[in-house]
């Protein structure tokens, strides 16, 4: 058994690095605005260097083992490489279509669209703190893309697809947690490679610095952010995961912010509010129940 202090650095390293992951995660957005193309070009050339890095970070993991763990993903597994599939092709093409600000604030409410599938697909009823926090994101969603806003826009229906998409994934991985995420990932990169390359019309026109952008692209959102999460989100609880995940959402902005100049409109620093708001009032709820459940075992 571990020493409370060794527990307490687990926690603490556990924390930065999902932290890390989330500020990796984040720039997404920043490496699309800065590649002038379709994003049938940028999703080819960031998938193609991607499935050499993650790759390798899955070879390194698995060994010889990886095929075997592809081939028995089974048909739960199957359904979860489409999810993530969808998600990874889904994702990036928001931002060619909304601000950056609306794209990550948007996918911020995924704790509450995986809820909302839970129940009307699985059955499982939401608490009242999950049904006010919900309302709260929907709101500030409503306030993003409402009237004054100029109305919903491409982007924004984009991103929730890519959420709904990530909800689903993660109901899937839930109820079946014999998947093997990390096969799923480098499957389901290589496969939107494949379904993008056809309807690639740029490739050709990409230069030294577009390849190095679209490289970045790979490593720091996709396989950085993957492998600092995986290592990190083993040695903290769950909920702790979801609560510093959404801090993608500020992180987004800033990334935009100090890469492209794109300062939000009134209307999503308002929505972003009012969704965080939702989200940290729920996650806090948690870990105070928690927290007095410990409290009164320990008396």
């Amino acid at each position: 058994m571990l020493s409370p202090r060794t527990e307490k650095q687990k926690s603490h390293l556990g924390l930065m690095l999902v932290l890390f992951a989330t500020i990796a995660w984040a720039s997404a957005g920043l490496f699309v605005r800065l590649l002038p193309f379709d994003i049938w070009s940028i999703i080819v050339w960031r998938n193609l260097f991607a499935v050499l890095l993650v790759g390798s970070f899955v070879l390194w993991r698995f060994g010889w083992k990886t095929l075997t763990a592809i081939r028995n993903l089974g048909i739960p597994g199957s359904v979860a490489t489409a999810c993530c599939t969808a998600t990874i092709i889904l994702f990036p093409a928001a931002f060619q279509h909304a601000s950056v600000g609306n794209v990550v604030t948007i996918y911020a409410s995924l704790p509450f669209v995986t809820a909302a599938i839970a129940w009307l697909w699985l059955r499982e009823h939401p608490s009242v703190p999950t049904l006010i926090a919900g309302g709260l994101a929907l709101a500030g969603i409503a306030i993003m893309v409402g009237p004054t806003a100029g109305g919903p826009k491409l982007g924004d229906l984009l991103s929730l697809l890519s959420t709904v998409s990530m909800a689903l994934l993660t109901l899937i991985v839930r109820r079946n947690n014999h998947i093997e995420m990390l096969p799923v990932v480098l499957l389901s990169i290589v496969i939107s490679g494949f379904i993008a390359l056809p309807f690639a019309g740029q490739l050709m026109e990409f230069g030294n610095r577009d390849l190095a952008v679209a490289a970045g692209f790979a490593f720091v959102p996709l396989t950085l952010g993957l492998m600092l999460y995986v290592i990190g989100s083993a040695l903290i609880p769950a909920t702790l995961a979801a609560l510093i995940q959404t801090l993608e959402a500020p992180f987004g902005m800033f990334w935009a912010w100090i890469g492209l100049g794109e300062v939000p409109p009134v209307e999503t620093i308002v929505g972003a509010s009012v969704v965080l708001a939702g989200v940290f009032g729920r996650l806090f709820y948690d870990w105070w129940i928690s927290a007095s459940a410990r409290s009164d075992t320990a008396n």
